[in-house]
């Protein structure tokens, strides 16, 4: 990465801390640009180099969880899950262990009921990437369905978790998970 890069992307950075440092103090609709430029040391105009305004950044947060768990879930099928999740659920719910905090931050203002459908809408994605699993499932049409069932209790229970501030391990929630995507996938592949 050349320096020039690499001074954007320390830049970007100070900037999404700075915004979660700032909502852990105040309602995301009180925070303004100038109390941003200040905590993350930065100018007005590296600010609108980068993003359009407050919103922007919330949303850059966002996408780098949904990139990050695309990171993680890249390297398996979903197929494959449906024999042993765990050590893949265990790397997932240390990922939202980790980002708990900041999650509930960013989620705080954003209408729960668009959150839902766009993690759904995610693990939907993943779930359907699988081509001999939907194959198995039964074709495009019955596999959506599946998948999208599979995907809301999944999403469900971590939205309840993160909404209700449940006191569980990431092994906790990893078994949870399992059994949830388990369960859906297995009983809709013996059908």
């Amino acid at each position: 990465m050349s320096g020039s890069n690499r001074m954007v992307e320390k830049s970007k950075r100070s900037i999404k801390d700075a915004l979660l440092d700032l909502m852990y103090e105040k309602d995301f609709s009180r925070i303004t640009v100038n109390e941003l430029l200040v905590r993350a040391n930065i100018s007005r105009g590296t600010f609108y180099a980068h993003f359009s305004n407050l919103e922007d950044v919330r949303q850059q947060l966002i996408n780098d969880l949904f990139e990050h768990a695309d990171s993680i879930f890249s390297e398996y099928k979903p197929s494959q899950l449906s024999d042993d999740p765990y050590p893949v659920m265990v790397m997932v719910s240390e990922m939202i262990c980790d980002s708990r905090d900041p999650a509930k931050r960013l989620f705080k203002f954003v209408n729960v009921y668009d959150l839902g459908v766009t993690l759904k809408t995610w693990l939907t994605r993943y779930i359907l990437s699988d081509e001999a699993l939907v194959e198995k499932l039964g074709g495009l049409d019955i596999a959506t369905i599946y998948a999208r069932y599979i995907a809301g209790g999944v999403m469900h229970a971590y939205n309840m978790w993160i909404v209700n501030d449940f006191p569980v391990s990431p092994e906790v929630l990893a078994k949870t998970l399992c059994s949830i995507l388990c369960g859906g996938l297995k009983a809709a592949i013996s059908e």
